[in-house]
Parts: C-alpha cells; structure tokens; sequence
C-alpha cells in the first residue's frame, strides 16, 4: 500500500475514534486497497467502519464533518465510508443496512446518506451486500477482529440475485464510470 493511503487511512480511524469513542468496533480497509489492487489517480479508497450500536444523528453528522475530503483530504479519487453495526455486517442480510454512507473527494461528488432508504434507487441497493461479501473474503484490517470474523456472506441464493442486479445496473450505463476496482 502506498504510504500516502497508509498514513490517510490512520488518520481516516484516529478521527473515527475521536467521533465515535467506544462504539467504534472496527475499521476495514475495501474495494482496491483490500484486493491489492489500488492504481493512483483512478481508485477510491473504500472503507468499512463498524459500530456496535447505532450512533445519534449528531454523532452521525460530526463523523461526516470530520471525514469528509474538506477536513481530511484524500489521497485517492475520493473516499467512499460506509458505517455499519456489528449485528448487520454478522447478519448476511442482503439489504443495504448502513448507518451513515459518505462519498467524497477532490474528483467526486458530495453525498452523505445516514438512511438507506434516502438513497436514490436508481443507485442501486445491491452494493452493500456485496461489498460485505467481499470484505469478508478480503477486507484488510485497520481496527478490530479480522473481517472474515465480523462479516458474513448473504445466503447462496440472495447472493445471485444481488449479482444479477449488479450486472443489469452496470449493463445499463451508457459509459463506464471513471472510478477503478
């Protein structure tokens, strides 16, 4: 990993810490950087963190402030951050199940969610499950019990469907987004 992503992501906790104190359960390095597979000036850094109860709307907004590419510039494309509770990362569930989604960064847009059902559906709904499964599978460790320990796969047949509809959402766009797995 490079030591510019190295150092953010120490922060991207330290500042977690700071937000969520005691509640902070774990952090988890996604996506490019937990496959080995980050490319500058193309990637995200995706990050899991995950809390063992459902923080306040306050706490919910001051993690974004403190987070967001204006307080804590990214390194990366921009940083996609999804918060979850332990019981639902253990869960399997394939629904989306977060606690607070923050995108952000020099080239990305702005957006933080705190309610999955505020998130428009045109979006898509299946990349949390997924992301969970993948986490599971390769998810690197910042904070925590290791990933394969704290997130479970969705059922073999939710899975499938969660893959159909993630083939059928990228089949659809009329270009390629510009972001790298």
């Amino acid at each position: 990993m490079r030591d510019d992503v190295r150092d953010y992501l120490a922060d991207l906790v330290r500042r977690s810490r700071d937000v969520l104190g005691d509640d902070l359960a774990g952090a988890y390095a996604a996506g490019s950087v937990g496959l080995g597979a980050y490319q500058p000036g193309r990637s995200d850094v995706d990050v899991a963190l995950l809390v063992a109860a459902s923080p306040a709307g306050a706490t919910r907004r001051a993690l974004v402030d403190r987070l967001r590419h204006e307080a804590l510039p990214c390194p990366a494309r921009g940083l996609e951050l999804v918060v979850y509770r332990r019981d639902v990362a253990a869960s399997g569930t394939p629904e989306p199940g977060f606690e607070v989604e923050l995108n952000t960064g020099a080239t990305m847009p702005f957006r933080a969610t705190y309610d999955p059902a505020d998130r428009p559906a045109a979006d898509g709904r299946f990349w949390y499950a997924l992301d969970r499964s993948i986490l599971r599978q390769s998810g690197l460790t910042l904070l925590g019990p290791p990933a394969a320990e704290v997130f479970a796969d969705p059922p073999p047949a939710a899975l499938r469907a969660l893959l159909v509809d993630a083939l059928r959402w990228w089949l659809a766009l009329p270009t390629p987004p510009g972001d790298a797995p």
